[in-house]
């Protein structure tokens, strides 16, 4: 597909998920934003940018005011157009789970071999010493630790639910966004009993011998590697074995989260400067990602 049916077909999406919203929904906008320029042309804009590996609302706006005034000619100057996303930061949530409701992102669960596997993906806006200073958005981000990468940080944590395909991609099932302190069993514990009869990968966090019984009762199998005790210091050869299945399939996430970094940079948020900054961030980059899916694969 060329870039033009892209934007367009980006566009449309927007405009049918603005359609279903309720009839109360609505935003208050500021005299500068623009008028004539509605919140579906502003997604729009932001979210093509992003695919079009722009990695600011500055960069974005430049381009498509030297490039593609003539598709948006209402678009306002870059004050306005910043203003109109950052009023929008409650609404790309939303925006990203109606877009997981495409029939693109769904899998065949009838297939032997289906299963789900779930992480997290820590966005970064301060680390090192910075990291303990910082104060943007502190009544949401906060310091947290990524073990696989011996990580202190400022930020929050991206938790992925994704459904296993072979030979490509997870599709993503559950996108949530919590502070960098939450627990990601605390965090996804809840939406595993949104799920039926089906097996979830996870890695040592999710180990929590009460819920998996809890589950199992609800058909749904949580597997992970097995962790160390007091009174397990040491695997025998099946136990290794299983660790090393569980570990083999959840490499796919893992591309999946260094696809998303590449293809949006949704990892860096260091010139991130508030909440609403932080929102319009993580899922407006996420959001692009979708659709870079949706067209890539």
């Amino acid at each position: 597909m060329d870039w033009q049916n892209q934007l367009i077909d980006v566009y449309l999406t927007t405009c049918d998920f603005f359609s279903q919203l309720p009839s109360h929904t609505f935003l208050k906008i500021s005299p500068n934003s623009g008028h004539g320029f509605s919140d579906a042309e502003a997604i729009t804009v932001y979210t093509f940018g992003i695919m079009e590996n722009l990695r600011n609302v500055k960069s974005i706006h430049s381009y498509f005011k030297k490039h593609l005034q003539e598709w948006f000619p209402a678009l306002p100057e870059y004050e306005g157009f910043l203003a109109r996303i950052n009023a929008l930061n409650k609404i790309l949530p939303e925006f990203c789970a109606y877009m997981l409701e495409d029939k693109k992102f769904s899998v065949d669960k009838s297939h032997p071999n289906y299963l789900a596997i779930v992480d997290s993906l820590p966005i970064v806006m301060a680390k090192g010493y910075r990291a303990h200073k910082c104060k943007i958005a502190s009544d949401f981000a906060n310091m947290g630790y990524c073990a696989s990468k011996k990580l202190f940080y400022y930020g929050v944590k991206l938790h992925v639910l994704a459904e296993n395909q072979q030979g490509t991609l997870p599709s993503p099932k559950i996108v949530k966004m919590t502070p960098a302190n939450v627990h990601d069993l605390t965090a996804m514990k809840e939406h595993f009993f949104e799920l039926y009869k089906i097996k979830v990968l996870g890695d040592k966090a999710y180990c929590d011998k009460k819920m998996k019984e809890k589950l199992l009762e609800e058909g749904i199998e949580i597997h992970t590697p097995i962790k160390f005790s007091r009174s397990k210091k040491e695997l025998d050869e099946n136990e290794k074995l299983y660790s090393k299945i569980i570990s083999s399939f959840r490499q796919s996430i893992e591309i999946y989260f260094g696809w998303l970094i590449e293809k949006s940079g949704i990892q860096s948020a260091s010139k991130v400067r508030s909440i609403r900054g932080l929102l319009v961030h993580v899922f407006g980059r996420f959001s692009a990602c979708l659709f870079k899916y949706k067209f890539s694969f």
